[in-house]
């Protein structure tokens, strides 16, 4: 199970960074509300990822998987949704609303 969970924080990680380094590259910089959704639309791809790799992989039984999918989920979530809280956060400190 720990393999599973540390190729979902992996592949989390990786799509968080890839896509902050290729914008960075392209030089483009989101508008405050698609700097939010970002994080957010990526959370839903990685859950619809996770929803159609983890229950058929070999490497977890059956109550295994269920587990795993359920941490990776809640992981995909947590993570994503932090960085959009701190995109509000910045937006907000920056305008001078507290």
């Amino acid at each position: 199970m720990m393999a599973v969970l540390t190729g979902g924080l992996i592949i989390i990680w990786l799509a968080l960074s890839a896509g902050r380094t290729l914008l960075d590259y392209l030089h483009v910089e989101l508008h405050r509300p698609a700097a939010i959704a970002a994080p957010l639309l990526l959370a839903v791809l990685e859950s619809v990822l996770f929803l159609c790799q983890v229950p058929r992989t070999s490497l977890l039984p059956e109550s295994g998987a269920t587990l795993a999918l359920s941490l990776l989920l809640a992981l995909t979530w947590g993570i994503n949704g932090t960085v959009a809280v701190k995109v509000v956060k910045a937006g907000s400190q920056a305008s001078g609303v507290q």
